[in-house]
Order: C-alpha cells, then sequence, then structure tokens
C-alpha cells in the first residue's frame, strides 16, 4: 500500500507501516479540472498514484483544504480526515454548533461577530469565561475573563474583516488531550497549572468508559477518522485536526502512528 503524506513534517513514524511513502508540503499540491476531470497535481504526478493520504492541512487553509480533500475522496482515496470532517474542525464557531446538533456533551459556548453582539453574552453565558478570537479561522488571542467589564475590551475591533469571538464557560475539573481513531483512543491527562490546556505537563492517563465514548462520540459526528479531542470535566472544550502523533506516542508509550495507519488501511489488511 503506497501512503502520500501531504505535511510539512517528516513524521516518519508512518513509513515502517506502509509498503511506500513519500511526503510532499502543502504548498506543492494543486486542486485542478482538466477536460473535466477533477484531479489533485503534485510536484509532476498525480493523487492518483497512491492508495492513501495522510493530511495535515493548516485550519488556516480551510476552503483550499476542502477543495483538495473532496477530489481526493471523489477518488476512492482513504484518507484521515474527509474535507466535511476537515472543514467542521477548522471552522471553530461551526464546530460547536456541530457538536450541539448531534448532543454531545460539549463545553457552553457562545460566538459574537461584532462588540455591540459581546454586550448580550452575560445573559447567555456566566464566568469565568475563556475567551477566543479569531481571524480567518485563526485564534489569534486568547485570555481569562473573571468580569463583565471585560468582555467588550475583548472584542474591541472584530467589526473589521472576518473576525470572531468565541466565549466558553471554564469549567473547573480533569482536563484531558485525546488522539481518537476508528479503533483507538489515546488519553493524556494536562496536569498543568492555571486554567487553560497546555502541552507543559502531560501524563498518559486511561479515561473512563464513559469519556472514551464521548470521545468516539465526538470523532462520529465529525465524520473524521483521526481527530484530537480535548476534555475538561467529561465536556468537549475543542477538536482539532492535526494531532501530534510524535507526542502521543512519546507520553503514552502506545503506537499513534500504528493506530493511524490502521484507519487508513481500512479492509486493506
Amino acid at each position: 500500500m503506497k501512503l502520500l503524506k501531504i505535511t510539512d513534517e517528516e513524521l516518519t513514524g508512518l513509513d515502517p507501516l506502509f509498503e511506500e511513502t513519500e511526503s510532499v508540503s502543502l504548498e506543492s499540491i494543486a486542486p485542478q479540472v482538466m477536460d473535466g476531470e477533477p484531479d489533485v497535481k503534485l510536484d509532476g504526478g498525480s493523487v492518483d498514484e497512491y492508495d492513501a493520504v495522510y493530511a495535515q492541512i493548516p485550519t488556516k487553509n480551510a476552503e483550499f483544504g476542502r477543495v483538495a480533500l473532496e477530489i481526493i475522496e471523489e477518488k476512492g482515496i482513504e484518507v484521515n480526515y474527509p474535507s466535511t470532517g476537515f472543514f467542521i474542525m477548522s471552522k471553530k464557531n461551526y464546530l460547536y454548533h456541530v457538536l450541539h446538533e448531534k448532543e454531545i456533551p460539549a463545553t457552553r459556548t457562545v460566538v459574537v461577530a461584532s462588540e455591540k453582539a459581546s454586550r448580550n453574552v452575560e445573559r447567555s453565558i456566566q464566568g469565568p469565561l475563556l475567551a477566543r478570537k479569531f481571524d480567518e479561522d485563526v485564534e489569534i488571542e486568547r485570555a481569562k475573563l473573571e468580569a463583565v467589564e471585560e468582555i467588550g475590551e475583548f472584542c474591541d475591533g472584530i467589526d473589521r474583516g472576518n473576525m470572531f469571538v468565541l466565549f466558553q464557560k471554564i469549567n473547573t475539573g480533569d482536563r484531558y488531550r485525546c488522539l481518537v481513531t476508528p479503533d483507538s483512543v489515546i488519553s493524556l491527562a494536562d496536569n498543568s497549572e492555571g486554567w487553560d490546556f497546555s502541552t507543559e505537563n502531560l501524563q498518559y492517563h486511561t479515561i473512563s468508559q464513559e469519556k472514551k465514548q464521548i470521545v468516539r462520540d465526538t470523532r462520529k459526528a465529525i465524520g473524521t477518522n483521526v481527530a484530537e479531542v480535548l476534555l475538561r470535566n467529561g465536556k468537549v472544550e475543542d477538536v482539532n485536526p492535526n494531532p501530534d502523533l510524535d507526542m502521543y506516542k512519546e507520553i503514552s508509550g502506545k503506537d499513534a502512528f500504528e493506530a493511524v495507519a490502521e484507519s487508513l488501511k481500512g479492509d486493506e489488511e
């Protein structure tokens, strides 16, 4: 089985798990339509040459990634996240709508796109709050807000361009980073000090079956093969499309690369 890695990282952990692997950077791929046939062109080649694709597309490239992944899917090539799943995880203002619609236990979230709209936030959600500011789907700032007066200050200037702010209730309790595939959940406890998620003090920790089911249901609700799910006090706080596989393997001692490879091979073996 031949794997194409679309990434700016090495990801050598996947190489022994496939008969052949090749790696290309995101900037070297080009979705296009020639004579009515859609294709994803590489450096002198085509995605048609591969049986599976592992992509690491930055969320800031949501539109580009969606087009490229859609073409890959239409060709019947297995990929770690499909176009729709990647789009949902990249568009945070849409992600929480999907989670609540699918009845996934998720952190209470309010989205505002103007300073004026932020004046009513305290009516819908009580502090302390995690405030996350986005510009063109890229998170540019985050802060913990204790007072109502801080809400308007944080939203200052978001009326310009494609900016928006997510407000989330900060729940106390345990925090976990979870790598999920169709057959595996690898969980790391976040033991860092402070209110925010961190990668500074992680430890492998098996979560309860109830929490595992929430993580699995989240993956299914989004419709992706691979994802990183962040849990705080048993609720989903965020979902990321590009988990750090090396980190999960190093801290847990579990082969995160093998779990991902199995999801890409499907019924091949």
